[in-house]
């Protein structure tokens, strides 16, 4: 029994430190870490001896999936979505729906066993582009942070409408027949409604919140929020997805009336620190399927990928030069950073093993997710670099708006507040000897260190 559990328990350490040394890998290659993740998953899982690792679909949508998407849309920024709408909701929607018919054709021109039903599935699961894997990469980068917001507007968006005309073209499969009329009633249906849900949920936190005012309340209801929205939208048969993000970016826009500044220095740190673990394991765990998918073939094919992963990019960058409005760099890495991730090898892997062809989709949807983090994510550092986009552009941006609001400090104050950090670092001092002698105990000690925090960090940038 004991020899039975050892070895998912040293899996699990050495892909933890694996995880670690992927993310030193990436600062120091400028890599994005989610490659390096997603390539220590497929090491793991051709390593002679180790347990296959399957990734069950209902563990990406009900356990990975609410708090992701839920945190990226909480830091949609309001000004740049108000400004850049247009192009969210082009790339979104039409973007999507282009990208479905042209893998749907293409892929019932190359697997003629698929029909033209599998074939539209094949497009559903591939046709919406994945959050995390945008915030993930691009969050790692120099871009712009109005591309940033288009990107992880789009993702939040067409996930929700890449779901839900995937339950369509499902249906369409297990039926064998499908009314246009009725797919796009069902589509406004679950759409408009899983986005009316989540703002109710959202309207109902709100009012919770601005009545609580402790960190161990507030944060782990602000962790069950996303779940609170997801889950019974889905029960309802209203897309989880729209509904989460709608209830993140309600709140991420109110959060203003809803923190105490204590409580927000926590929640940050835990959200951060949430975020990191969740999408490292995540990406891991996509790597780890490599062995099941190609198991499930007999003679996997090397070029079908090739041209599935060929077409997605080339529809994105023509949709990208002809119908966004914007300079050419910016269209390009527009066009460039449309990658797919787990929520695409999620619906894959939730197709009924009775649907013919299901190893199929599932083979080329996994080749095309990881092409997509090698072949766009390795070298987008240097495109930018290329097109005009300079590491530390962010940072210098930054560090230029931090000098403007220092100068607004009257030159009295900035003394005090270097008195105020030597009084700080004398109370420290004072602390420490005190937890040394023995003189307070270590959680009283613990207790007003962080108080010391609260203060150092509130006082105005050096």
């Amino acid at each position: 029994m004991i020899a039975a559990v050892q070895q998912p328990l040293l899996v699990a350490v050495g892909l933890a430190g694996a995880a670690v040394c992927s993310v030193w890998a990436a600062r120091r290659t400028r890599v994005p870490t989610p490659v390096y993740l997603v390539l220590v998953g497929l090491v793991v899982s051709v390593v002679p001896g180790v347990q296959e690792i399957r990734l069950p679909p209902d563990v990406v949508f009900y356990g990975f999936l609410p708090p992701l998407l839920y945190a990226a849309a909480f830091v949609v920024s309001p000004r740049e979505a108000r400004q850049n709408w247009r192009s969210i909701l082009v790339l979104a929607l039409g973007l999507t729906a282009a990208t479905l018919f042209a893998v749907g054709f293409v892929g019932w021109a190359l697997v003629p066993g698929l029909g033209a039903a599998g074939a539209f599935l094949l497009g559903a699961v591939l046709g919406p582009t994945d959050p995390v894997s945008a915030t993930s990469v691009l969050g790692e980068t120099s871009a712009p942070e109005r591309l940033r917001t288009i990107l992880e507007g789009e993702s939040l968006v067409n996930d929700g409408v890449g779901l839900v005309a995937f339950s369509i073209a499902l249906t369409a499969v297990e039926r064998g027949s499908y009314s246009v009329g009725d797919g796009l009633l069902k589509f406004l249906e679950v759409s408009v409604g899983g986005i009316a849900f989540g703002i109710a949920v959202a309207w109902i936190v709100e009012r919770i919140r601005t009545r609580v005012q402790d960190a161990e309340v507030e944060i782990p209801l602000s962790l069950l929020t996303p779940y609170a929205a997801y889950i019974p939208a889905d029960r309802l048969h209203l897309s989880g997805i729209l509904a989460t993000v709608a209830c993140g970016v309600y709140l991420g826009w109110r959060s203003g009336g809803i923190f105490r500044p204590s409580v927000r220095l926590q929640s940050v740190a835990f959200w951060d620190a949430l975020t990191f673990i969740l999408t490292a394991v995540l990406f891991v765990l996509l790597g780890t399927q490599f062995r099941s998918v190609v198991h499930g073939l007999a003679h996997p094919s090397w070029w079908q990928p090739l041209v599935v992963f060929s077409v997605l990019l080339a529809v994105r960058l023509v949709w990208m030069l002809g119908f966004v409005r914007d300079t050419w760099p910016d269209r390009f890495i527009l066009g460039w950073s449309g990658m797919r991730g787990a929520l695409s090898l999620a619906a894959a892997l939730s197709i009924p093993v009775s649907v013919a062809e299901r190893d199929t989709v599932l083979y080329l949807t996994f080749t095309t997710i990881l092409a997509g983090l090698v072949v766009l994510a390795v070298p987008l550092p240097w495109l930018l670099d290329a097109l005009g986009f300079p590491p530390g552009e962010t940072s210098a941006s930054e560090a230029a708006a931090a000098r403007r609001l220092r100068e607004l400090v009257p030159a009295e104050l900035r003394d005090l507040d270097e008195q105020r950090r030597e009084l700080i670092a004398a109370q420290r001092a004072e602390l420490a000897r005190l937890k040394a002698d023995g003189e307070i105990s270590h959680a009283a000690a613990r207790a007003l260190e962080r108080r010391l925090d609260l203060e150092e960090t509130a006082l105005s940038p050096r």
